[in-house]
């Protein structure tokens, strides 16, 4: 006879780490803010432990900080910026050129959804919507890639590059990433996976060359915009 197998709770360091990095990725968790095991622990109605568990877990892929004075976000600057946007160009472009044929027609019409509630979140200047949008399509085209290692690492540095942008300056790209976007999805409706892949690595080329202009010769000394609105 066969066994029907247990459903077994979820972990709670799991829960812990997923609601925390949830509330980073949409900026619940704003630069400068310093928080403490016992203070997360009672907003998330978890003991110490799990909460613990989950932050230097969240420390340890380069999202969060831990000081005598307490946890906030890392501290990334625009190079830290251009070097993760850099790495994820290739990764990305991979990404799509993997997903292109393993996308469904549910997909398809996810990605042409998200794009129109994301051109709308644009010319509304309603920049935290358009923000979350913006992960999502890139989340999608990641997640439908088929290759674990793939999206561990994408995972990972899509992260650090949203919570970069919410500890740099940026330059305003909102119609120039519409754009982009409706590129990719193009060249996914005609299942082009090399013309996916480029449009994909063209979309974080244009980001880095435009973040590159706005700050101009890469400077670690040199002090960052604040109050520019980011879009990734």
């Amino acid at each position: 006879m066969a066994f029907e197998p247990v459903q077994r709770p979820a972990n709670l360091s799991d829960l812990a780490y997923d609601q925390l990095r949830s509330r980073i990725l949409d900026g619940d968790f704003p630069a400068g803010q310093r928080m403490s095991i016992v203070s997360i622990a009672e907003q998330l109605n978890m003991s110490r432990s799990p909460v613990r568990a989950a932050v230097e877990r969240l420390v340890t892929e380069g999202l969060l900080v831990m000081t005598a004075a307490g946890i906030e976000l890392a501290h990334l600057d625009h190079l830290d910026l251009i070097e993760g946007l850099q790495v994820r160009s290739r990764l990305e472009g991979l990404a799509a050129r993997l997903a292109t044929d393993r996308l469904s027609a549910a997909d398809l019409d996810r990605l042409r959804e998200n794009l129109t509630r994301f051109e709308a979140a644009v010319r509304g200047d309603d920049t935290v919507r358009a923000r979350r949008l913006d992960l999502e399509f890139h989340s999608i085209i990641r997640d439908r890639c088929g290759n674990r290692t793939l999206v561990e690492n994408l995972r990972r540095i899509q992260a650090r590059v949203i919570v970069a942008t919410y500890t740099t300056a940026w330059v305003a790209v909102h119609q120039a990433v519409v754009a982009e976007h409706a590129a990719i999805v193009k060249a996914f409706e005609a299942r082009d996976a090399e013309t996916a892949e480029r449009a994909a690595i063209d979309h974080l080329e244009g980001l880095i060359m435009r973040v590159t202009e706005h700050f101009g010769t890469p400077d670690k000394d040199a002090p960052d915009e604040p109050g520019v609105s980011a879009l990734v």
